[in-house]
C-alpha cells in the first residue's frame, strides 16, 4: 500500500476536507486514495479499496458501451460527469452524480483520475423510488422476481417476427451442502459472487451479438429464489445463435472455482431453457418450462444443461396431473397400502413388514411413490396422505394382532415434513388410540437427511416417541451423511442398510461395499441396535448377510410388496411353517 501512496496528489488531511465523496487513481485506474465519505458510502475499507479498480463497486446497471463512452471522453477531453448506479459492500445499488477529472503533468500525460461524488438517493423517496427498491435483490443487486416477471411480460408484448427470446433457469448444484459445510455467511457471499459473474457473463454475450437489441433495456437477469437465477437472451434470428453452444458456455464459466471469505468452492449448476413462441406463448410458461427443463439436467446428476423438448412437456404434464389431484384422490379411495415382509437372518420367518403406498390413478394407472410421493412433499399434500397411511397402517397391524400376530410390527416411512409439523405429533397419538394398536407394533422409519435439518428436535421427537414404545428406525443408512458421531447421541432402535450396498455383494469377493456393511453391523451390534438390509434378491447375498449377523433382510428373494390379502396369506404360510 505504502507504495501505491507515493506521489499521490493529495495529503490524508487534505482529503478529509471534502464533504463529498473523493476517489484518486492512477492513470491506470487503480485506486490510491479514498477519503472518510466514500468508505461511509461504499461499506468498503480504505484497506478493501487501494490496489483495486472502481470496478470492484459496479452495479452491473451499466453496459460495457457505457463505460467506453465515459473512458472515451476521460482520454480525450480529461473530463466526465454524470449520474451511475454502484454497488454498496452490502449489495445495495444506489444512484450518485459523479464527477471525474483527469490530472496532467508538464507534458500534458494523464497521471491521475479524481472523482467526486454525492449520492442522489432523496431521503424520501419517491412512488418510482420505492418501486425501484421493491424491485431489487437486496443481496445480490440483481431483479427480483416481480420484477423480472415484469420485464419478461414486456418483452413477450414487444418481441418481432424477426427476433428470438430464450429463458435460461440456473441453479446451484446441493447448495445446501455448501452452506451446511462452510455456513451461511459464507454462502451469502458465494451467492453475490455467483450473481456477479451471471452479470458479468450476461454483459459479455449480449455485447458480443452481431446486432445489438435494445442496449439500453434493464438487465435480463434476476435471482429467482435461493440459489436460482434468471437470464433472458433476446437477439434476431439471423444471427444464427447455437444455443447448444452457449449453454455449454455459460455452464463452463459459472462452474469456475469460486473464493469467498479465503475459501476455493467448486461449484457446479444446472441449466434448464426454454424458448418463447416455441416452448411456451407467456411468460409464466416460459419460466416454468425451463425451470422444468433445469430440474431434468439435475435429476440426470447435475453439472449440466437441459433444453425443454416435447419429452419434458410429458413430463410437466403428468406432474400437474398429479398436483391437482393428489388431495381428491385420498377421499377417492385411489390409495392402496401394499407390504413387504422381513425375514429373520436366522429363523427364516416373517418377523415384521414395511407398509409401501400405491395410487391407482383413474387416468395414469398404478404409480409408484417414487413419483408421487415427492410431488406430495413440494405441495403439502403429503400431510394427509401421511396421516391416512399411518391409520391404514396401524388398522392393518391391529387386524393381524387379533389374528395371533403379536409380534409382528409394521414399519411406515415419515417424511420431513411430517417430523416437523407442530400438529403431527398428536395425530400419531389420536391414530394409535383409535386403532387400539399396541405401540410396540408400530415402527417408524426416517431418513438421515430428515434427521439432521434439525437433529435437537428429531432427537427430542425420537426420545418421546420411543418412551412410548413405539419403535424408530433409521432408513437408507449410508446414502447420506453417514456421520457416526450423530448415532451416539440419537435414540435408535434399528438401522436399514441401504439397497445399493447389498446389490453388489458377490460370494468369494471382497468388495468396498462388503467392508461397509461389516463395519456397520458391528457397529449396530455394540450399540445395541437391530439392523435390516434391504434389496436382497439373490440367494447369495442371503449368505452373505447371515453370515455376518444381519438380524432381518428384506428384498424380492422374499416378496415383492404385495397387497393387503397376499401378505395376509404369505403370514400364515410363515406360521404353518413354523408350527411345523
Amino acid at each position: 500500500m505504502d507504495q501505491l501512496l507515493l506521489n499521490v496528489p493529495f495529503t490524508a488531511s487534505v482529503m478529509d476536507l471534502f464533504r463529498d465523496a473523493v476517489v484518486v487513481t492512477d492513470a491506470q485506474g487503480i485506486i490510491l486514495q479514498v477519503n472518510k465519505t466514500y468508505q461511509d458510502i461504499s461499506g468498503y475499507t480504505e484497506e478493501e479499496l487501494i490496489g483495486q479498480r472502481p470496478a470492484k463497486v459496479k452495479s452491473g446497471r451499466h453496459g460495457d458501451t457505457f463505460y467506453q463512452a465515459m473512458w472515451q471522453d476521460l482520454k480525450s477531453i480529461g473530463y466526465w460527469e454524470g449520474e451511475i448506479w454502484d454497488r454498496r459492500k452490502n449489495a445495495e445499488l444506489y444512484p450518485k452524480w459523479l464527477k471525474i477529472q483527469a490530472i496532467r503533468d508538464s507534458l500534458h500525460q494523464i497521471t491521475h483520475y479524481v472523482g467526486v461524488f454525492h449520492e442522489t438517493k432523496n431521503p424520501n423517496p419517491s412512488f418510482h423510488e420505492r418501486e425501484r427498491l421493491a424491485n431489487i435483490d437486496p443481496l445480490t443487486g440483481l431483479c427480483n422476481r416481480r420484477c423480472y416477471r415484469e420485464n419478461l411480460i414486456q418483452i413477450c408484448h414487444d418481441l418481432s417476427p424477426k427476433e428470438q427470446f430464450i429463458q435460461l433457469y440456473v441453479d446451484i448444484d446441493r447448495f445446501k451442502d455448501i452452506n451446511e459445510r462452510y455456513g451461511y455467511v459464507v454462502g451469502d457471499d458465494l451467492l453475490t459472487i455467483f450473481a456477479d459473474r451471471i452479470r458479468s457473463l450476461w454483459h459479455e454475450i449480449n455485447d458480443n451479438l452481431l446486432v445489438p437489441i435494445g442496449r439500453d433495456q434493464d438487465e435480463l437477469l434476476a435471482r429467482f429464489s435461493g440459489d436460482e437465477f434468471l437470464m433472458g437472451f433476446r437477439f434476431l434470428k439471423r444471427e444464427g445463435i447455437d444455443v447448444d453452444v452457449l449453454l455449454q458456455r455459460i455452464s463452463n464459466a459459472l462452474n469456475a472455482p469460486y473464493k469467498a471469505r479465503g475459501q476455493t468452492i467448486h461449484v457446479l449448476s444446472s441449466v434448464g431453457m426454454a424458448q418463447l413462441h416455441v416452448d411456451a406463448s407467456d411468460g409464466d410458461e416460459l419460466i416454468a418450462h425451463s425451470e422444468a427443463a433445469m430440474y431434468v439436467a439435475k435429476q440426470t446428476g447435475g453439472d449440466g444443461t437441459m433444453i425443454f423438448t416435447q419429452s419434458i412437456r410429458d413430463i410437466l404434464e403428468r406432474k400437474r396431473l398429479i398436483e391437482r389431484s393428489l388431495i381428491s384422490a385420498i377421499k377417492a379411495h385411489q390409495f392402496e397400502l401394499y407390504y413387504q415382509p422381513k425375514i429373520g437372518g436366522l429363523s427364516r420367518q416373517v418377523c415384521g413388514y414395511e407398509a409401501l403406498v400405491r395410487w391407482n390413478h383413474p387416468e395414469l394407472g398404478m404409480l409408484s411413490p417414487t413419483e408421487f410421493i415427492p410431488i406430495a412433499e413440494e405441495t403439502g399434500a403429503i400431510l394427509p396422505l401421511g396421516d391416512w397411511i399411518l391409520e391404514q397402517a396401524c388398522q392393518y397391524a391391529k387386524r393381524l394382532h387379533d389374528l395371533g400376530f403379536h409380534n409382528l410390527p409394521v414399519a411406515v416411512n415419515v417424511s420431513a415434513a411430517q417430523l416437523s409439523d407442530p400438529g403431527w405429533l398428536d395425530r400419531l397419538l389420536l391414530t394409535l388410540k383409535s386403532t387400539q394398536l399396541p405401540a410396540h407394533l408400530i415402527e417408524l422409519e426416517l431418513t438421515e437427511t430428515q434427521l439432521l435439518n434439525d437433529i435437537d428436535h428429531s432427537t427430542d421427537i425420537i426420545t418421546y416417541i420411543r418412551s412410548l414404545g413405539i419403535k424408530v428406525a433409521l432408513d437408507d443408512f449410508g446414502t447420506g451423511y453417514s456421520s457416526l458421531s450423530y448415532l451416539r447421541n440419537l435414540p435408535l432402535d434399528t438401522l436399514k442398510i441401504d439397497r445399493s450396498f447389498v446389490s453388489h455383494l458377490k460370494e468369494g469377493q471382497e468388495s468396498y461395499d462388503l467392508a461397509i456393511i461389516k463395519a456397520v453391523t458391528a457397529l449396530a451390534k455394540q450399540l445395541g441396535i437391530a439392523l435390516v438390509a434391504e434389496g436382497v434378491e439373490q440367494p447369495t447375498q442371503e449368505k452373505i448377510l447371515t453370515d455376518i449377523g444381519c438380524d432381518q433382510l428384506q428384498g424380492y428373494l422374499y416378496s415383492k410388496p404385495i397387497p393387503a390379502k397376499e401378505f395376509l396369506a404369505l403370514c400364515l404360510r410363515s406360521l404353518a411353517a413354523e408350527d411345523a
